[in-house]
């Protein structure tokens, strides 16, 4: 090279890298012009002569190609090199067909910066300009201010570092831009230390040592921290290292924020560690459809590898199981939303069936044209086959497959709601076996239970599918029988139902069973238009079939008149007779028979008409769960328990609590009842540990879930909750084992039974299940000392029966809790009286 500057057009819109190219060329002693556009490159030229047009092929305005064909039209004989950051040999070719000098490729660590003087070298062999020593020094101060204007205006840190003080003695304006610190900041004493993490301070410390025994450049990347706490990434590099007349280090440089592309690397680092790592299956296919990529988890989930379905249609996974209506839906939301979300079902490669929750998307390019899709899936197989396994234990009976209670219940408010929607009529049946019990006494439970097994197969027989048969328990089925035209339709099922039965069943090792049936016909809307009232009839009017003879059916009708006006007397007596006080609480006495003493007594209601007389519980409460009233009787009862607890313990009787026993109807209204009750146990200062309620089975066949976060909140607040008459309702061990319950009380039906074998069993299965979800037992109808020790004996823990007390007033019971200690005697008189 002569000492005499070249004049050098650049055409470059990236200014940082211009401004790269002009200090690295100014030190080979080049002249550089520079030009952000095309079309501003070709006003230079045709304004002024230039040895030598660097060209960038991608400018805004127009492509390095438009750029040499008008220069070369323009000037003929003007000397021209192509710069271009893509590796294109047929763009290379291009350039030199079309009559360019030469062709730099450049790259990312800035190679092509050392390779450019020796192109220009190359080309200006041809050409060389010399000009005087004076023009190259007005260019070289024209130029400083030009970079020194670009340096401010552009994103690109100029910076100049002395090392021997460790601070800058000069940072362009952008550094303040870039980091929130002021020029001050940046050329104070020990900002480095400051603002540099402790690793990356060692490392530029060294990197700057290393520096002065070094001419080249040099370049490195670390974090600092911004004003507002934030980290940036910064790429250092090095272009100029001169001594000052002290014979001091200078170094200079640039400060590029590369940040966004560090961010950018970590994002696809991350994206493509959750493409190899998520559980989820992924498959990208393109905009026709063709698999282009596939995930690790696609491979496990449908047992196909990527070479296996690449370039392939995804259908190769189908199963065959959904028809067109379901994939025209699907591409039908595609379409219009861009989006599909899912359940499906596809064919593994071992031809097993499996089941997706999938979710679709469509990816369009910057011109809004569809690019790809991408479904995202998982394998719900397993998750499908609990929930219907959930499903069918909450609804389905296991023994017959039949409709349990809850799902019959379902049923048939649909079928009422349908009913009244389209003013048709329908019957239940209620179906009890006659003679069942014999047959399980006799031939055991397994010739019992396939006995059922028969029935409810001959039942289903005799009805539509249109029709529902349901085994609410035992030996009781119910039928729904919908869209009737008269009442011969019912009639005529239960003849069929009649008649198919009473043909022998057939057990297994030689036993043969011949039963009947006692049916109860309820229709809607002649004998109800509620669900309960239909139900509560039908099963009425199979008891009238039971008390005449059994084997027959009978409608509810006209012939029951005189339960119905009882009915109607006690509904309308209900509220008058609450105001004039004929509804009076007794209590009986519940005591732990490990030492006699009595822990809590059971509010008992009684009705005492001046007409009627005592009208027991068994005879009116029913009417008042269907009436409604039973809402307005429970709150008297509440009232007048906490009138006694607090008379009590005025009398020294601090520590005995009360059960209050809650209807099945009530939790319909569960959580204002509870509002309520609270409110009168603050009126009267009553603790909530004093009191405890007693729900029965029946209760637990409602919203399961909902039930039991009420019972929690309400066990939370002191109360303690009892199960009242266990192993005679519907419930099952899965029902009750999540209940927070704390005591189960066994139905006097066992209690009474003490002494034969099979019913003992019952008992101490019961007393160990109630153990082992850390409930107390208490067993009901304790009328002997034989019964009590052999309670004792198993574990029971609490007893309540006729052995300490019978139900009796507050003022007869107050002897009693003051004693506070009852001990069985064995010759004390017992009566017989359930309530």
């Amino acid at each position: 090279m002569s000492d005499i500057p070249t004049n050098i057009l650049y055409i470059e819109d990236d200014l940082g890298l211009a401004q790269l190219v002009n200090m690295k060329l100014k030190r080979e002693n080049y002249h550089v012009t520079h030009a952000e556009m095309g079309r501003q490159g070709l006003i230079l030229l045709r304004d002024q002569d230039f040895d030598v047009v660097l060209i960038d092929f991608y400018l805004p305005d127009m492509d390095g190609l438009e750029v040499l064909k008008a220069i070369l039209t323009m000037k003929p004989k003007a000397t021209c090199i192509m710069i271009s950051g893509i590796n294109d040999m047929q763009l290379m070719v291009n350039a030199i067909k079309q009559g360019a000098e030469d062709f730099v490729l450049k790259d990312f660590e800035g190679a092509y910066l050392e390779l450019l003087p020796r192109t220009l070298d190359k080309a200006l062999l041809k050409q060389r300009l010399i000009t005087e020593k004076e023009t190259a020094e007005q260019e070289k101060n024209k130029s400083e201010a030009f970079y020194r204007s670009l340096i401010e205006h552009t994103h690109v840190v100029a910076w100049e570092y002395l090392p021997n003080l460790g601070r800058f003695s000069y940072v362009s304006a952008q550094a303040e831009k870039l980091t929130g610190h002021s020029l001050e900041e940046w050329t104070s004493e020990g900002f480095w230390e400051a603002r540099l993490h402790q690793e990356d301070y060692a490392r530029i410390i060294a990197f700057c040592s290393s520096l002065p025994h070094s001419r080249q450049e040099q370049g490195l990347e670390f974090q600092l921290l911004k004003k507002d706490g934030s980290e940036i990434w910064l790429r250092q590099l090095i272009s100029v290292v001169e001594k000052n007349p002290e014979h001091d280090y200078i170094l200079r440089g640039f400060l590029i924020d590369t940040t966004e592309s560090k961010q950018a690397i970590e994002k696809q680092r991350l994206a493509e560690l959750v493409f190899d790592t998520i559980h989820e299956g992924i498959m990208i296919t393109d905009a026709n459809n063709c698999i282009e990529a596939v995930n690790p988890a696609f491979t496990e989930i449908t047992g196909y590898s990527f070479d296996e379905v690449k370039g392939k249609n995804p259908r190769i996974l189908g199963s065959g199981l959904h028809d067109a209506g379901f994939y025209s839906t699907l591409w039908q939301s595609l379409n219009e939303h861009g989006h599909w979300e899912g359940e499906i079902w596809n064919r593994h490669k071992n031809d097993k069936m499996y089941a997706e929750s999938a979710s679709i998307s469509y990816v369009y390019d910057q011109t809004g044209h569809l690019k790809r899709h991408i479904a995202i899936f998982g394998d719900v197989t397993e998750k499908k086959q609990a929930e219907a396994k959930i499903h069918y234990q909450a609804n389905y009976d296991p023994l017959t497959d039949l409709p349990n209670r809850q799902l019959f219940q379902d049923r048939l408010y649909s079928a009422l709601a349908s009913a009244k929607r389209n003013s048709t009529q329908l019957a239940i049946l209620f179906i009890d076996l006659d003679r069942f019990k014999e047959v399980n006494d006799s031939a055991g439970h397994t010739a019992g239970d396939k006995l059922l097994i028969q029935v409810a197969r001959r039942l289903n027989e005799c009805i539509r599918e249109s029709d529902t048969l349901a085994r609410l328990g035992g030996d009781e089925f119910v039928v729904i029988l919908n869209n009737l035209s008269n009442n011969h339709d019912a009639e005529n099922v239960a003849r069929t139902i009649l008649e198919i039965l009473e043909q022998p069943f057939s057990l297994g090792a030689g036993i043969t069973a011949a039963i009947s049936a006692s049916i109860g016909i309820s229709l809607y809307p002649d004998d109800g238009e509620e669900d309960s009232a239909l139900i509560q009839n039908a099963d009425a009017a199979m008891y009238r079939v039971k008390e005449t003879g059994r084997n027959g059916f009978e409608f509810f009708t006209a012939e029951m008149t005189r339960e119905a006006n009882t009915c109607q007397q006690f509904k309308s007596a209900f509220k008058d007779s609450l105001e004039k006080g004929e509804f009076k609480v007794f209590f009986q006495p519940i005591w732990r028979l490990s030492d006699g003493r009595v822990m809590t007594v059971e509010a008992l209601l009684r009705w005492q008409h001046p007409v009627w007389g005592m009208v027991m519980p068994d005879q009116f409460i029913a009417i008042a769960e269907e009436s409604g009233f039973i809402h307005a009787l429970s709150l008297f009862v509440v009232k007048e328990v906490a009138q006694h607890i607090k008379a009590w313990s005025e009398q020294g009787c601090n520590e005995v609590s009360v059960a209050i026993n809650l209807s099945p109807i009530q939790f319909r209204r569960l959580d204002d009842w509870l509002i309520q009750m609270y409110e009168i146990l603050s009126v009267h200062e009553i603790a909530a540990p004093r009191i405890k309620l007693e729900i029965t089975e029946t209760a637990l066949l409602g919203n399961h879930l909902k039930l039991m976060e009420t019972l929690k909140r309400v066990q939370a607040s002191g109360i303690e909750i009892s199960l009242d008459d266990f192993g005679t309702g519907f419930s099952s061990l899965s029902r009750i084992s999540d209940m927070p319950l704390d005591f189960i009380k066994i139905d006097r039906s066992f209690i009474g039974q003490i002494g034969q074998a099979e019913r003992s069993h019952v008992i101490e299965a019961i007393i160990s299940m109630a153990h082992g979800m850390n409930c107390r037992v208490i067993a009901e109808g304790i009328e002997t000392t034989e019964q009590l020790e052999y309670l004792k004996q198993l574990g029971c823990d609490l007893g309540q029966g006729y052995l300490c007390s019978p139900p009796a007033p507050a003022a007869d019971l107050l002897m009693l809790l003051q004693k506070g200690v009852f001990i069985g005697d064995k010759n004390a008189e017992v009566q017989s009286d359930s309530y």
